[in-house]
């Protein structure tokens, strides 16, 4: 199992450094402290073109987007980094460049542009390791899943304190949802390959309890869900932050 993991670590490597160096970046940005909207969400848009912004965003989540890395496994950051707020505008000058892809290549293409800008306005350095983490396995409970086929062509995400609605997602998104409400990495074990729609719902484990709440958050992932999480320790690949600094002037 060593190799494989080697190989991917050198594939990573390579293709930043290959992306860093065909990549255009932003020619004008401006980055602020977060005026918080009146609904306090994060907001990242890409609409068609070569424009970019994020509004009410912390740099962590704004690394997850960049880099399809759940936060969990962004690591060894100062403390702002999850709290301190930002507005970002941006705009570049590939108009053309940007017709010519697919949505999908699009979005991909601004992904790694907003790599860049965080090694420029945010002196962000950073490599890619494997590291063995505190995780909870999901994998099937006993009687198997209940999740039902999803009927929605498209990917919708809910989630609060007591709830998490899906609509379109697969296994990877779920775990992914669930290592943020868990606070631990959740590696998806169930062999289940499709896309799914379900309403999770639980009560707090702080809340006082009262007949006919929903039950707590592992019981009820079995109930509802069909699903279960297993304490465990998993070799996963993490984002290891070397350096980052406050955002330059705009």
């Amino acid at each position: 199992m060593i190799l494989p993991k080697l190989l991917l670590l050198i594939f990573f490597a390579t293709q930043l450094a290959h992306a860093q160096t065909l990549t255009p970046t932003f020619e004008v940005a401006t980055i602020k402290p977060a005026a918080t909207p009146s609904d306090g969400h994060t907001h990242i848009n890409y609409p068609p073109n070569d424009r970019f912004s994020a509004t009410n965003i912390t740099v962590l989540a704004l690394m997850q987007w960049a880099y399809g890395m759940p936060e969990k496994q962004i690591l060894d950051g100062p403390a702002w980094l999850a709290s301190s707020m930002f507005d970002i505008q941006a705009e570049a000058d590939i108009g053309d460049k940007m017709k010519a892809l697919t949505s999908e290549q699009g979005n991909e293409l601004k992904r790694r542009m907003v790599q860049a800008l965080l090694a420029d306005r945010f002196q962000l350095k950073l490599h890619q390791e494997t590291r063995t983490l505190p995780a909870y396995d999901l994998v099937l409970a006993k009687g198997g899943e209940k999740l039902q086929p999803s009927k929605s062509n498209g990917k919708s995400i809910g989630t609060g304190r007591t709830h998490f609605n899906g609509e379109g997602l697969g296994m990877t998104s779920i775990a992914e949802e669930l290592s943020k409400i868990t606070g631990r990495v959740v590696v998806d074990k169930t062999g289940l390959t499709g896309r799914y729609d379900f309403k999770l719902l639980w009560t707090a484990d702080d809340a006082p309890g009262t007949d006919g709440d929903p039950p707590t958050l592992f019981t009820a992932i079995q109930e509802q869900l069909g699903l279960k999480l297993e304490a465990a320790k998993e070799p996963v690949p993490v984002l290891v932050i070397d350096h980052v600094d406050q955002p330059t002037p705009n």
